[in-house]
């Protein structure tokens, strides 16, 4: 079976003229070559990519690693046993962003999910930094939309303690 097309293939090239069987040897192997480093070449920046991304990854980890014992250092918050969705209400008023929170439920066990819409993002920026270091709450998952008004953003974020 295999024999059948290279036999077509032997009989179409003996039916060309000897001037195109010289152009035929000559530019298939060039075309062979430059498709073998069009491949090499697509291979060589992908691999490249994958190399930035693990350096930038590896400095990351770095980074977080740096700062691990600062942050094992940060004492534990007294809340008086609050609620999460009490200390959401009360530290979204002190932060300024009380009309801004569209809600706050409870998420399993130890968590809270909280909405907030069109939040300036430098108060939302502080106030998530405020509520870790004093009240223990970390950032289980977190989504921010910008919205039209410039510095504003949709907020779905939820907390667990830590």
């Amino acid at each position: 079976m295999s024999e059948r097309p290279l036999a077509r293939l032997q009989a179409w090239y003996a039916t060309l003229e000897p001037r195109e069987q010289r152009v035929l040897r000559i530019a298939a192997p060039v075309l062979l070559a430059l498709i073998a480093i069009a491949i090499v070449w697509q291979l060589h920046a992908v691999v490249h990519r994958v190399e930035r991304r693990v350096a930038t990854k590896r400095a990351d980890l770095a980074y977080i690693q740096s700062v691990l014992p600062e942050l094992r250092g940060v004492p534990m918050p007294q809340d008086g046993g609050q609620s999460l969705v009490v200390i959401v209400d009360r530290t979204t008023r002190d932060a300024g962003l009380a009309a801004n929170l569209r809600g706050a439920e409870p998420s399993g066990m130890a968590g809270v999910r909280v909405r907030l819409d069109g939040a300036a993002f430098e108060s939302l920026v502080q106030w998530l930094v405020r509520v870790q270091r004093e009240h223990g709450l970390t950032v289980q998952a977190a989504t921010l939309e910008k919205t039209d008004a410039p510095g504003r953003v949709n907020a779905n974020i939820t907390f667990v303690r830590s």
